[in-house]
């Protein structure tokens, strides 16, 4: 199996399971009251570095859910190393991603908008 082809399986099962453990698993409130969905993980080439993009359902304070999502990683980390048998778990740095919130902004301005043209 080339480098690559590995390190996208690892990603994939590394979204996969962080995906289960901070949208069920997470025991700290303002991350459990966000429901939170993992969209992406991007891996440094020797996976030792994870970046976590991770998008919240609800209309919360964004910055608490961040620094809630930052003081849990190693609760993460070492779930994630039960899980998977890997030699180095990778570090995990958490990002709080906006893409779905502005799609639907985004949505509802083109609505506004075409809204004010049927009404001329």
């Amino acid at each position: 199996m080339t480098g690559k082809r590995r390190l996208s399986r690892l990603r994939e099962e590394i979204q996969r399971e962080l995906a289960a453990i901070v949208e069920f698993e997470s025991r700290d409130p303002v991350v459990r009251e966000a429901f939170p969905t993992v969209m992406e993980v991007q891996l440094s080439p020797d996976a030792r570095h994870a970046k976590v993009y991770v998008a919240a359902g609800a209309d919360i304070e964004r910055e608490a859910f961040h620094a809630a999502l930052l003081r849990d990683r190693g609760f993460y980390r070492s779930e994630l190393a039960d899980r998977l048998a890997l030699r180095h778990t990778p570090e995990l740095q958490f990002v709080v991603d906006e893409a779905v919130e502005r799609s639907i902004r985004l949505g509802e301005l083109l609505r506004e908008d075409d809204e004010d043209l049927d009404s001329d």
